[in-house]
This record gives C-alpha cells, structure tokens and sequence, in this order.
C-alpha cells in the first residue's frame, strides 16, 4: 500500500504527523483493539472520514526524534535501545497487530527522553506499508545514529543486518554481547554447510528454527563469487617463511665470505701504507672535496640571484596589491567557517560565540555536559555547572532557504525573542534573533 505522511506543525497543538487512507483499506479488527487501549509503542492518534478517506493524525508530544539523540551509548545503554525498537515488532502480534503496518523507517522513530521508551507510526490497514527491505533499512539508518565504542560488538550488529536480519535473534544477540557477566556467549549464528564441487562453505541463512519469526519472511542472501575466498576453509601454507630462512642461510654465508675478503683487503693496504705507496680513493679524496665545493657555490650564486629577482619584483609591484592581498584570501576563509553562529549577548561568564559549521542537510546539537555520561553527546556543550540548560536541549538545521530551530522537550524550555518554543516544532532563524536557553541568562544572538 502506497502511503503519504505529511508533517504539521502548530504553535497551539506542537507537533503532528498525517496519514490518509483509503476507507476500504482499513483493519477495523487492528483500529478497534488499539483505539480501547493504545500500546506505549505507537505514537497517539485520532482518526476521522474525510470523503471516504480515513485521516489518521499522530500526535507526537514531548518524544524526540531518534536522529536528535544520535551519539556513543555503553553496552548497557546500547542493548536496552536495541531492545525498545524491536521488540515492538517482536510483541506486536499479541495486539492483534502486524508488523508490517508498522512504517518502518529511521526518520519516523520518536524516543521518550524520561523512559527511553520507542514509539512508531502504525497505520492499522489491511495492506502492508512496509515490507522486509523496509525493516533492515530500518535497522541499518538507526545503527548509523546510535554507535557504540566496543569495534566487535559494532562489527556484528552490522553483520547481522546485512545478512540474515531476524529482530528476535538479533535482540538475543545484543543482550547476550552486552552482558558483562557472560562475555563468551556473544556467539555468532550457527551455519549450515552447502558442499560447492571440491570446496565447503557456509551458507549465510540463519537455521531453519529462526525463520519466519514474528511474520517477517527472511530473505535469501546468494554468495557472490568474489567473496568464495573469504570463506573458504581451505588450508593455505605460506612458503615464505621457508624462503627467508634459505635466503638466511645464503646471507650468513655470503657474509662470513666477505668479513675473509675484507681481512685481507685491511692487510693489503696496512701494506700499502707501511711502503708508502697511495691507494686510488686517497688520489681522488682532493678532487671530489674541489668539486663538490664548486659546485655548492654556483648553486649559492643562483639563488642569490632568484632572491634579488623577486625581490626588486616585489619592490615594483603597485602599493594597492601588497597591502589587501593576503587580507582578502583570510578574510574569504573566515566567512566561510564562520557563516553562521551565535553570540553572547550579555556579561554572563558564558562562551562569547558557538559557532554553527554544518553543510545543507545537516544538523548542529546544543546541550550541557554531563558527568554521568563521561563523553560528549552534543555538537556544543555548556559547562556541567550552567543552570536551566538541558543535557540535551536544542538542534539548529540547515536548509536550502536557511536555518531552523527546534526545542527537543528542554525543561527550561527555548525561547526565540522571548517566545518560548513549543517542543519538537522547527522556527525559522533569521540574523538578529535572539535565541535563549532556559531563563538563567544563555542569551544569544543569531548571525548569518
């Protein structure tokens, strides 16, 4: 089923997505057991018939978008985010639900700052609006947002995605991985072998007990020929260590034949020396010290005479390019970095400038530091100590026709010339706003 969501923002009502469908495409049996008690994993709605449309409205409150809260996690945190995206898709059919109703797609997740808590965007039609390529591209964007510092552990969510991706074998993995008091379970998928000519492979499908979990159908990977090698369980034996231990051997001979040659040699010149008669290297000693030292000296001569080329040069060039010429190209670079910032506005001890650097598409992150988390999970943090500044409190975007703000559910909220923002709803900025975090006296004004 072919679906459209639209996005609308209101001052009064804050933030809310619309989906129209058919009315003949409609799951009364899905509506109705989600309409008498709605889960905690689907985002709020109220529904209505507009000319034989059903227009769904989600309201989306105080949760913020999953690719706000991009950033490092530890294990514990990594496992637990893992665990409140799919198990949704896991649980769901105890509500009479279908996964792929679900629309399964990174930049419709929403995260309840206060639980952690994931809510989706579930459309109860008879058609599926998504499909199984959906859900690993799903799961794809959102390994892109939330990282993790462990490189083993990272490397087999990814594997595990791009091969056989099953979120109730894949949940049990991140659990298991991430326990500290079981580090030797985090073991990969067991893999049936396919006899290929002469040569056995692994096959990349998971076992026959953990497909078609949950109503996903698993798709079927193929090896392509290129990547035979890698797993290959043939035994390669490597002759070069057989070859450097010959060429050793040829070497340690080779050397004690030359320490001979060169014993004899010293006691041939010892000879030479005692007779008085001069070897060839002390005849042409003299004559390459002469040479080299002539030839030093013309190489001196012709740069002094490049250097006094540019600099009468330099002399004759007209006043106007000697002063504004470097002048320009620093002043063109520092626009560029500094195209967009914000600067204080006040005698508050707070930094005099946050600057903006993103590209189009982009998006910057203000917060404060917190000490519980040990790392950095903003673009641009406050001291741990400024009052009213939430740990994550703002995001400024980047657009083709500019820059827009958005409050993500700050307590001390944001304010935009002394107007507080409604949460996750995005106003333009414009050069001389004035931009406040909280009401302590983060005052800011915008330059673009």
């Amino acid at each position: 089923m072919i679906f459209d969501i639209q996005s609308r923002n209101d001052i009064i009502t804050g933030a809310a997505l619309t989906v129209s469908i058919p009315e003949e495409e409609l799951d009364k049996k899905a509506l109705f057991t989600i309409d008498e008690e709605k889960p905690e994993f689907i985002l709020p709605f109220r529904y209505r018939a507009v000319d034989g449309m059903i227009e769904f409205t989600y309201r989306i409150g105080t949760r913020i978008k999953m690719q706000y809260l991009a950033g490092d996690r530890n294990a514990k945190e990594y496992a637990e985010l893992w665990s409140a995206a799919l198990e949704p898709l896991i649980e769901c059919s105890d509500w009479f639900l279908k996964p792929y109703s679900f629309v399964l797609d990174a930049e419709y997740l929403y995260c309840d700052k206060n639980d952690n808590s994931i809510s989706y965007v579930y459309i109860p039609s008879k058609s599926d609006c998504s499909d199984y390529r959906s859900l690993k591209e799903m799961a794809a964007g959102l390994a892109r947002q939330v990282t993790i510092r462990d490189a083993e552990l990272e490397n087999k969510v990814l594997r595990s995605i791009m091969l056989d991706f099953n979120p109730k074998t894949f949940v049990k993995m991140i659990k298991a991985c991430s326990s500290e008091n079981e580090p030797s379970s985090c073991a990969p998928l067991p893999m049936q072998l396919e006899v290929i000519g002469q040569r056995t492979l692994p096959m990349l499908t998971a076992p026959a007990e953990q497909q078609g979990e949950c109503g996903l159908t698993e798709l079927n990977l193929l090896v392509p020929q290129s990547t035979v090698s890698c797993y290959s369980s043939d035994i390669v034996i490597d002759m070069s260590s057989r070859g450097k231990s010959k060429n050793k051997a040829s070497k340690s001979l080779a050397e004690k034949s030359s320490g001979r040659s060169k014993r004899a040699k010293g006691a041939k010149n010892a000879n030479k020396q005692e007779t008085g008669e001069e070897s060839l290297f002390q005849r042409l000693k003299p004559k390459r010290e002469s040479s080299l030292k002539a030839a030093l000296s013309q190489q001196f001569m012709a740069v002094s005479q490049v250097g006094a080329v540019a600099e009468q040069s330099i002399q004759s060039a007209p006043p106007l390019m000697q002063q504004n010429a470097m002048p320009d190209i620093t002043q063109s670079i520092s626009f560029e970095l500094n195209g967009a910032r914000l600067r204080l506005i006040g005698s508050v001890s707070l930094p005099p400038f946050i600057e903006v650097t993103i590209s189009e598409g982009e998006m910057f992150t203000v917060g404060r530091y917190d000490s519980a988390a040990g790392k950095q999970q903003s673009c641009f943090e406050f001291d741990k100590s400024t009052k009213a500044v939430s740990r994550r409190h703002c995001a400024i975007e980047r657009f083709a026709d500019g820059y827009s703000i958005i409050d993500l559910s700050s307590s001390a909220g944001t304010f935009l010339d002394g107007k507080r923002l409604p949460p996750n709803t995005p106003c333009m900025l414009r050069p001389g706003y004035r931009v406040s975090f909280g009401n302590c006296g983060a005052d800011y004004v915008w330059e673009q």
